[in-house]
C-alpha cells in the first residue's frame, strides 16, 4: 500500500486546495494553489498553509488524462506522484494520486559543488 496520498480539489474562490497525507494520517495542506503557465503546460502550484510549513506543491498534465505532482520542502525531501487521475469525491471532481516515491535531496552545498 502506498504511504503518501495527494488530493487536489477546486475551491469556491477560484483557486485550489491540495492535501498531502501519509500512512499515519499526518497532513500538509496547500490552501492557496493557483494555476499558472510554465514550459507550455498548465501547472497548479502553491505553498503549504497548514501542517508542515515551507513545503511547495506542483501538479501538471502528462497526457491521457493523467497528472504528475511533486511536493517538496526544497531542502531535504521530494515526494513524487507519477500517475494522478481525476476521481469523484463526494460528488466533486478531484485529482488524486498515491506514491511510495520519497527522495532525499542533497544538501545545497553538495549540489553547488557538483
Amino acid at each position: 500500500m502506498p504511504k503518501h496520498k495527494i488530493t487536489l480539489k477546486p475551491q469556491h474562490s477560484g483557486g485550489y486546495l491540495a492535501i498531502l497525507t501519509d500512512e499515519h494520517s499526518n497532513f500538509v495542506e496547500f490552501g492557496k494553489c493557483q494555476s499558472e503557465e510554465r514550459d507550455g503546460k498548465r501547472h497548479i502550484t502553491g505553498p503549504s498553509t497548514r501542517g508542515l510549513m515551507g513545503w511547495v506543491f506542483d501538479l501538471w498534465p502528462i497526457g491521457g488524462g493523467l497528472f504528475h505532482a511533486t511536493v517538496t520542502d526544497n531542502r531535504d525531501w521530494l515526494i513524487v506522484f507519477h500517475d494522478c487521475e481525476t476521481v469523484m469525491n463526494a460528488g466533486q471532481k478531484c485529482i488524486e494520486g498515491w506514491t511510495n516515491d520519497v527522495r532525499t535531496l542533497e544538501p545545497a552545498e553538495k549540489r553547488a559543488a557538483a
